[in-house]
């Protein structure tokens, strides 16, 4: 490289950078010029994309969070729009970019249990129906209940201390095992998504189960043979969870139930595939949270268009739609189809990768590997055919989406349909 493109690069980084420090200033109070801001974090942090191993996947979830959290605002109804929450957004995205940011497990943890507080006052204002206060109450306790032993162990973090086998594995990793979750502790969930609104789904399937992928990712760098040691049961008990979900999956009524369950499904695999510690494994939880990331908000927002319509969320009531507005039976099934893992999507390589993994780790999991790989993504199959291809209600009054909808939609498809062609992008 020449020392011309290096003087160049350097000067675009910084009068980037100076952009970014006027806009945070100048703009932290207009809801589109935030969004414009946020843009600009997210060129500046595409010159970076050059980097590898750990600073590369925290690149990821940064952009990750970044790109969500657009789409977060560009979702809200306009007469929803206020400053008290545009405060809430930028106080959540500080907290996931400290998560993501930070080296020292004390500040992981401190932006790891802040970055539960935004969810909650969102859940708590802008929620649905009056049960969003025990909604908000279940996630509380489960989140802080399960964290306070890791904030122990990362205080007496040394030798002594880690052999304290089993109870010292669930010590260190329950509090990311319920942010995951896994299953048989993911009750705070269904409920935590049936009341929050729109936005506060998007987020919370796109970025905030993550976080206890990301939490697993960052001990086993700190203690991760004392995790393989340890992990056997958890990685057999998730995937038989995610096979057992898969199928409570078709029992439901609720569209937004059925959204959140399959969240859980994809999660047990990212788990068990993060346990096995192969590079396989890390590989394709990241490919496979990302891609989730994107599919399971842009789900909760075309779910969230159709109510808008509808004012219902029964998979019954909301049937037909195909020879009512085709376009949101288009929509539907373009992140129906990315939820099963089917090409060009991003889930695709992830679930490869993670089954590979699995079957590395131990070849006689082929077999539930198989019946969870089937269940997964029929689940997909019944969820659009049932809600969209069905009979029409002869009363209804809808208008077809809007072409700002139409965009929003578009906006989480692309990234997870673009990378796929390059995946280099996400090796670390």
């Amino acid at each position: 490289m020449s020392w011309f493109s290096l003087f160049s690069s350097f000067i675009i980084i910084f009068m980037l950078e100076v952009l970014l420090g006027v806009f945070f200033v100048v703009v932290i109070g207009d809801w589109f010029m935030v969004s414009y801001s946020l843009i600009l974090y997210i060129v500046y942090l595409f010159f970076h994309l050059t980097d590898s191993g750990e600073g590369l996947i925290k690149l990821i979830f940064m952009l990750l969070s970044l790109w969500l959290v657009i789409m977060m605002l560009m979702s809200v109804d306009y007469t929803l729009k206020s400053l008290d929450l545009l405060f809430i957004f930028l106080w959540m995205l500080s907290s996931l970019l400290l998560v993501f940011y930070v080296d020292s497990l004390i500040m992981f943890y401190m932006g790891f249990e802040m970055s539960v507080i935004p969810i909650l006052l969102i859940l708590f204002g802008w929620g649905y129906q009056p049960d969003r206060l025990e909604a908000g109450f279940y996630m509380l306790i489960y989140t802080v209940l399960f964290s306070l032993p890791l904030l122990l162990k990362i205080f007496y973090l040394d030798e002594l201390s880690l052999g304290t086998g089993f109870l010292g594995f669930l010590m260190f990793t329950m509090a990311f095992l319920v942010k995951m979750p896994m299953v048989g502790l993911h009750f705070w969930l269904p409920r935590a998504h049936v009341e929050a609104p729109v936005f506060g789904s998007m987020i919370l399937a796109g970025v905030m189960l993550k976080l206890g992928g990301y939490g697993v990712f960052k001990m086993s760098l700190v203690i991760g043979d004392f995790l393989f040691s340890n992990s056997k049961f958890f990685i057999v008990f998730s995937l038989l969870g995610g096979a057992i979900l898969s199928g409570i999956c078709f029992v439901q009524s609720d569209l937004k139930l059925l959204i959140a369950y399959s969240s859980i499904v994809h999660m047990s695999i990212v788990l068990s595939g993060l346990l096995t510690m192969h590079d396989l494994g890390l590989t394709g939880a990241i490919l496979m949270m990302v891609g989730h990331g994107f599919c399971s908000s842009g789900l909760f927002c075309v779910l969230g268009m159709t109510y808008n319509r509808t004012m219902t969320r029964s998979i019954i009531m909301n049937s037909g739609f195909i020879s009512i507005i085709p376009i949101c039976s288009f929509w539907w099934f373009m992140f129906c189809s990315s939820n099963l893992s089917f090409p060009p999507c991003l889930n695709l390589p992830g679930e490869l990768f993670l089954f590979l993994s699995i079957v590395v780790y131990n070849s006689y999991m082929y077999l539930i590997l198989g019946i969870f790989g089937v269940l997964s993504s029929l689940y997909s199959v019944y969820l659009f055919s049932f809600s969209q291809q069905s009979f029409s209600w002869l009363f209804y009054s809808f208008k077809s989406f809007s072409l700002f909808e139409s965009l929003l939609l578009l906006l989480h498809w692309i990234p997870l349909n673009l990378f796929i062609f390059d995946l280099s992008l996400m090796s670390y």
